[in-house]
């Protein structure tokens, strides 16, 4: 089985990158099922009901959140989105929602988590670690290909939790930093994992906001408003060939596209 997860698809130059290039790269990597972190697509804050319906049509399967989720919380209050768009499932700041997903791929359940850390993120939430054993020990024996999307900012705790799912979960892939990293690696007992899946989105910014103002902001300390950048449309996602019969990783590969 193989699973494309997308990286954190930024704003409108992000979302026109998975209209225009999503089935293409599909077909041209025999992709099974399409995970896309969606927590920016809205300009940089959250994902409405409408951009989730629009994800669907581009080709994704599953959409994850992170940090920026709560800032549009009625796409998990609709209906029509309840089956595929995920928030931290350790979040207790958004209520509706849910944070774990199962969906049909080849005739297997594919389990999907979306967590949220909590090194130098704003917010109280549940441990990640604890949350995610308790998601765990409901599973049945026979859902063996889970993905987590762990949404944090600290690289450390990223790692850490690849470490603490190895050989329990398919792929640990982590969101949020939107620099794709060099460091996708199938670990000890079979889990795939990779710090970053990097943005889908205006490369030429910072982080997907106009590079400008976030520069005027560092240099005067002042409080400037961000608002999306445009320049230079890519992107970043990851390719993981799961083995059905166990849920362990065959390999990672990660994807970086240019397009202009």
């Amino acid at each position: 089985m193989r699973i494309l997860f997308v990286g954190d698809v930024f704003g409108d130059v992000g979302r026109r990158v998975l209209s225009e290039h999503l089935p293409r790269i599909k077909d041209e990597y025999c992709v099974d099922m399409v995970i896309a972190n969606g927590e920016n697509c809205a300009g940089g804050r959250g994902i409405t009901p409408n951009y989730a319906r629009k994800f669907r049509k581009y080709g994704v399967d599953i959409i994850t959140g992170g940090n920026h989720s709560k800032e549009q919380e009625a796409v998990f209050s609709d209906p029509r989105c309840a089956t595929y768009v995920l928030r931290p499932a350790n979040s207790s700041s958004i209520a509706a929602g849910e944070g774990v997903l199962s969906f049909s791929c080849l005739g297997e359940s594919v389990i999907v988590i979306n967590l949220l850390g909590r090194i130098f993120l704003r917010g109280k939430r549940m441990c990640p670690f604890v949350a995610v054993d308790g998601i765990l020990q409901k599973l049945s024996s026979e859902e063996k290909v889970i993905l987590v999307d762990f949404h944090a900012e600290a690289t450390s705790e990223k790692v850490c939790m690849a470490h603490y799912l190895d050989g329990r979960v398919s792929a640990v892939v982590g969101t949020h930093t939107h620099v794709q990293t060099n460091d996708a690696r199938i670990f000890p007992h079979g889990t795939a994992f990779i710090t970053d899946a990097g943005m889908t989105g205006p490369e030429f910014s910072a982080i997907g906001m106009k590079h400008e103002q976030v520069l005027d902001k560092i240099l005067t300390g002042t409080n400037v408003p961000f608002t999306q950048a445009h320049a230079g449309a890519m992107f970043n996602g990851v390719l993981f060939d799961i083995d059905s019969k166990n849920g362990l990783a065959t390999s990672v590969l990660p994807l970086f596209f240019r397009y202009y």
